[in-house]
């Protein structure tokens, strides 16, 4: 008796929990298989069977979705397909495999991440010193922006990863992305903020000269930023304050509404390409970037700057 589709689906979903492959891949793939099924079916009018399966069907399917879906989402499908032909083929379910040429969806390169202006990177700073803890939170915007930073490894920072004076400044980054240990620079504002709040905080004196002394009292491992209900200020906390921040600003739409704590980041790394033109490496280094290949983004130009480029074009004469 031939095998079922949800028989082979079933052996196949096994397969792919062997080769360890995450749970949320074998779900988005079996749904991907199943919608391809479905279109089968309708566009053949006849029940799928893996006897009927052709090349044709599979690039049929890919240029459907094409017309309809983003390319991520379409290469998605394509390679949930391409892994379960190889596996129909290697288990012995079909003679040939359909997908061998199946290829997935080039994309056009992506354009550079939106960048806040100066003037909107003031206007976050303002209103992050008008909130109910003002010195932190304009303390936490100025390293998000001042160090391109993630939210989550800001909100890790402890106190034993802080080392600054008035003249030189670093941030150890021990929750870095891949597990990976970092040091950035800490600029003048970074500085300045993180001083008024700490002395805040502890009740200092906002004084460079006293700072190494009072900061070598604290315990390292203590976390950098407070909050009133917990020992620690957790990422979610943190990204709500930001949000704030940004709504409030937006009210008067003074930053673009879909402002977050990453576009902090990709201010940093735009503003650092702008002022350093080609030091990739260096930026990379910064950002926390295992490959450059992701920090490249940031030389794309933005869909901003091409539609300035075209209104800019000489052969645009229209008065």
């Amino acid at each position: 008796m031939a095998e079922s589709t949800d028989e082979f689906l079933a052996a196949w979903r096994y397969a792919l929990a062997d080769a360890d492959q995450a749970a949320l891949t074998c779900r988005r793939y079996l749904a991907a298989v199943r919608a391809f099924i479905s279109w089968f079916e309708r566009e053949n009018h006849e029940p799928f069977t893996l006897q009927r399966l052709t090349p044709i069907d599979l690039t049929g399917y890919r240029t459907w979705l094409q017309q309809r879906h983003a390319v991520s989402t379409v290469n998605v499908h394509i390679g949930a397909l391409r892994s379960l032909c190889t596996w129909l083929h290697e288990t012995g379910r079909v003679p040939q495999n359909p997908a061998q040429r199946l290829k997935s969806v080039a994309s056009a390169a992506p354009l550079a991440p939106k960048a806040l202006t100066a003037l909107q990177v003031n206007a976050l700073l303002r209103e992050a010193q008008q909130t109910r803890h003002g010195l932190r939170d304009y303390a936490i915007v100025q390293v998000l922006v001042q160090t391109g930073l993630r939210i989550s490894e800001c909100a890790a920072l402890r106190v034993g990863d802080v080392k600054m004076s008035e003249r030189h400044g670093t941030l150890t980054i021990r929750m870095g992305k891949g597990n990976k240990v970092r040091t950035v620079p800490l600029n003048a504002s970074a500085r300045r903020a993180l001083l008024d709040y700490v002395a805040e905080r502890w009740g200092w004196e906002a004084d460079w000269t006293q700072l190494p002394s009072t900061w070598a009292a604290l315990d390292p491992t203590r976390a950098l930023w407070h909050s009133q209900k917990h020992p620690t200020l957790s990422v979610r906390a943190m990204s709500e304050l930001v949000e704030h921040v940004v709504a409030r600003c937006t009210q008067r739409e003074l930053v673009p509404p879909e402002t977050s704590a990453h576009t902090l980041r990709h201010t940093f790394a735009t503003a650092y390409l702008r002022d350093h033109p080609g030091d990739l490496v260096g930026l990379a280094a910064l950002l926390g970037h295992s490959s450059l290949e992701t920090t490249r983004i940031y030389v794309q130009p933005t869909a901003a700057d091409l539609a300035q480029r075209v209104e800019d074009l000489r052969l645009n004469a229209y008065v």
